[in-house]
């Protein structure tokens, strides 16, 4: 609910606050004092362009700004955390600054916001009717969900919104299929040759590596041979080895180490010396003999290296990720060959899900009538008691064809969304002999704002936005009809926060708090202001809106009978 709205130098406001309370706010005051302008420096703080005169004379920055409470208003805090606005607690400050040099500025308890935001916020808060944009009502794009509430089919609501993500899903999985086929197709000739020209080559993994190294043998077994050669000629081979030479050394030493027996060690040492000669002496003989002089073979691995390299140039790639992409090749291609029988199947799979959700659907469409035909004759009822009992009130549900709707009905196809396939839009004739018109087109003033009453009554528990304001509901009524809208908005207001200005006694009569509205003027600066009323405070400005400026004891006598017959009258309301 509204808690409290604050004003600063806002037309002829300098400084204003009200505390505004559950159940049914009522403002009067004299023609002119003011009263508009509270609506719109409240209309302003919700989202509301602000006036080119709002300012106020001789101010440089003008503030409009309301406290809710958010207690059981879930859509509102879901809102504020996905757009990352401060929630912590159940208050909520929506504030505008309007500056000299034009400039507008909104916050969203205190974070500055964009005047879009705020506006989205204020329309999940506040209904204000009369001249004034914040109608939900008056928004075609609405009348569905009004009509869904009242009628309360959940379940058919969430059976047709989970067919259709499905169906969407389906759609989009079926159009990266056909993506797919598309791009493979162009491209299948060029992966059949490429893969032609791996699968020849025979490749396997390591295969370079090998041929590089054997390669590397048979070019240099010439070399390999001679040099080998040489080393176990000199090793053991020849006349003065080291071998031989070694073993001189040793018969010395043995005869050494008979004299001095510390050199027992060294002779050993030179014994392993021998032996280890003699082991690589017999390994060199032994390479010896294996070493291959092969030209053939040699030419061979030349020739397979070359190849290697030259596919490696032409993929860029290294023989390990050409191997990878040999088996990417293979699985694109068994993929092409497949897709013709995958989006066959998904076209079955589409026309299995239409099926569920065209049946769904026009479920759903069946109950939105039943649903329209009883809030027709609820509103009609409603706005009978409001003075309009000629009004005719009209719930127009219809499809619109559409080539690729999701939905179809005997061969033809609707456009469709979570919602099914209804668009559903209010119409009213307010007076005998006129043609139904949309309610968007109904005129402003007094009339659309008891249409408005009307629907709100019928739609009271249907409607989730908690506070709803009322201006000019009274305009052209009078006596009994103005008893019936009190009395309608006191219902209301079991519901609803309600805030209504008004003229007529009848309706002030029915208030649960009453303020006023004065405007003053000191030292030729004008004012207004705003208070609120205690119980003697309240009969006397209930007369004044019985008798006029002169209040006499008669008209103060009538005022607290009116209100305690409006009293009477509540309770045997409720």
């Amino acid at each position: 609910m509204l808690k409290n709205l604050h004003v600063e130098n806002f037309a002829l406001i300098d400084k204003l606050e009200i505390n505004f309370e559950p159940g049914l706010n009522i403002i009067t005051g004299e023609t002119g004092a003011g009263k508009s302008i509270l609506i719109d420096a409240l209309g302003s703080a919700i989202g509301d362009k602000i006036p080119a005169d709002a300012l106020r004379k001789g101010a440089t920055k003008a503030i409009t700004e309301c406290l809710f409470d958010l207690k059981n208003v879930g859509e509102i805090i879901n809102f504020l955390k996905h757009n990352q606005f401060d929630c912590s607690d159940n208050d909520l400050i929506l504030r505008k600054e309007y500056s000299e040099s034009g400039r507008n500025r909104a916050f969203v308890n205190d974070s500055p916001a964009s005047n879009a935001a705020l506006s989205a916020i204020g329309d999940m808060l506040v209904d204000l009717h009369g001249q004034h944009e914040h109608q939900a009502l008056l928004k075609v794009n609405h009348h569905i969900k009004y009509l869904d509430d009242f009628g309360n089919y959940p379940l058919l609501l969430k059976n047709v919104s989970t067919l259709y993500d499905h169906f969407v899903e389906l759609i989009d999985q079926l159009k990266n299929l056909v993506a797919r086929e598309q791009s493979l197709s162009e491209k299948k000739e060029l992966f059949q040759f490429q893969l032609n020209e791996i699968n020849q080559l025979n490749l396997y993994p390591g295969e370079e590596s090998e041929l590089v190294q054997e390669e590397k043998l048979l070019g240099n077994s010439e070399k390999l041979y001679q040099l080998t050669s040489e080393v176990t000629e000199n090793f053991y081979d020849s006349e003065n080895s080291i071998f031989d030479r070694l073993s001189d050394g040793l018969s010395k030493l043995e005869d050494l180490s008979r004299i001095d027996d510390t050199l027992e060690s060294i002779k050993k040492d030179c014994e392993a010396a021998q032996l280890s000669v003699q082991e690589i002496a017999k390994f060199l003989q032994s390479y010896l003999q294996n070493i291959e002089f092969n030209p053939d073979r040699l030419e061979q691995i030349r020739s397979r290296l070359g190849q290697l390299s030259g596919l490696k140039r032409k993929y860029n790639r290294s023989l390990d990720e050409i191997i990878d992409y040999q088996r990417q090749l293979e699985t694109e291609l068994a993929e092409i060959e497949n897709l013709d029988a995958s989006i066959e199947k998904k076209n079955a799979e589409i026309e299995s899900q239409r099926q569920k959700l065209s049946y769904a659907c026009f479920e759903l469409t069946a109950a939105r009538k039943a649903a329209a035909q009883k809030l027709e004759q609820l509103v009609r009822m409603h706005l009978a008691e409001l003075g309009m009992k000629n009004a005719l009130f009209e719930v127009r549900i219809q499809q619109l064809l559409h080539e690729n709707g999701a939905a179809e009905l005997e061969g033809k196809r609707y456009k469709t969304s979570q919602t099914g396939v209804d668009q559903v839009e209010f119409f009213i004739a307010a007076n005998p002999g006129e043609d139904l018109k949309p309610l968007v087109k109904v005129a402003s003033g007094g009339e659309v704002s008891r249409i408005m009453l009307a629907l709100k009554s019928s739609l009271a528990d249907a409607d989730m936005i908690p506070v709803l304001i009322f201006d000019e509901i009274d305009m052209g009524i009078s006596g009994r009809i103005a008893q019936a809208i009190g009395l309608s908005l006191k219902r209301l207001s079991k519901t609803h926060q309600i805030i209504c200005i008004t003229h007529l006694p009848q309706i002030a009569s029915v208030a649960d708090h009453h303020f006023v509205v004065e405007k003053t003027t000191t030292d030729n600066i004008t004012r207004t202001r705003i208070r609120k009323l205690n119980e003697q405070e309240r009969a006397l400005e209930v007369a004044k809106l019985l008798g006029g400026e002169i209040v006499t004891e008669t008209h103060i006598n009538s005022a607290k009978e009116l209100i305690e017959q409006s009293r009477q009258m509540n309770i045997g309301a409720v």
